[in-house]
């Protein structure tokens, strides 16, 4: 959270109108998308609420894999996460964007019916670090003020592959994980660009953690295998 804040405080243009341009290109619907979670009121706190899961999705990742015994994924995991985490923070800083609230200038009259998760809450701070009127590192209690890409969407992904390997898990985490996507561009305020270049960088930060935990296990499961393969001309220990 620190380093976003400093990212943001560099006071690059902004780029909203390049990933609004993008979601029209594609045929994304951002308004389409808030008039029917407006609409269906009654599931959409469902949700805001999976979208406030992920850190204790985490929470329960770390724990069910070390209960486990996943050390493997747990370390690709955690390896992957703060990979994700960094290259994120680098784009945003170089592509900062306030989001779609701030762009529009959406009201809650425009979607009287629902209470969004981030709406416009994160913006007196995004501005103020870019104009220099906001200078406090936070880490606990901090706001997401990174827009492009999404790291709510990365890390739902990985997320997501973490818990596939435990059985009780794994459906559960997928579900959730697919209802996350759902909700990020109305609950975390992205366009839909935003989701797509945070699973794009969730890929091959996901495959670089494994390769990496793979490499550095390599010599300690040699060592291990060594120190219990009897030493040439020596007779095997008895049982």
């Amino acid at each position: 959270a620190p380093l976003s804040y400093v990212g943001a405080s560099i006071g690059l243009p902004l780029h909203d109108h390049w990933f609004e341009a993008a979601d029209r290109a594609m045929g994304f619907d951002w308004s389409g998308l808030l008039a029917w979670m407006d609409a269906h009121a009654a599931v959409h706190p469902l949700f805001r609420d999976v979208y406030m899961s992920l850190m204790p999705q985490t929470v329960v990742a770390i724990l069910a894999l070390a209960w486990a015994g996943r050390l493997a994924t747990l370390r690709t995991f955690v390896l992957a996460f703060v990979l994700t985490a960094l290259v994120t923070i680098a784009i945003a800083a170089v592509f900062p964007a306030q989001g779609i609230w701030g762009l529009n200038q959406l009201h809650a009259a425009d979607y009287p019916d629902i209470v969004p998760a981030t709406r416009d809450l994160h913006l007196p701070i995004f501005l103020g670090l870019r104009d220099g009127s906001y200078r406090l590192l936070m880490a606990t209690g901090s706001e997401g003020i990174i827009t492009f890409p999404s790291l709510h969407a990365a890390l739902a992904l990985i997320l997501a592959a973490a818990l596939w390997p435990l059985p009780v898990l794994r459906w559960i985490g997928l579900a959730l994980n697919a209802m996350m996507m759902v909700s990020i561009p109305v609950d975390g305020g992205h366009y839909f660009i935003d989701i797509l270049a945070g699973i794009a960088i969730a890929i091959p930060c996901l495959f670089a953690a494994r390769a990496l935990v793979a490499r550095l296990a390599a010599p300690a499961a040699a060592a291990a295998s060594r120190d219990i393969v009897p030493a040439a001309g020596m007779p095997a220990p008895s049982r």
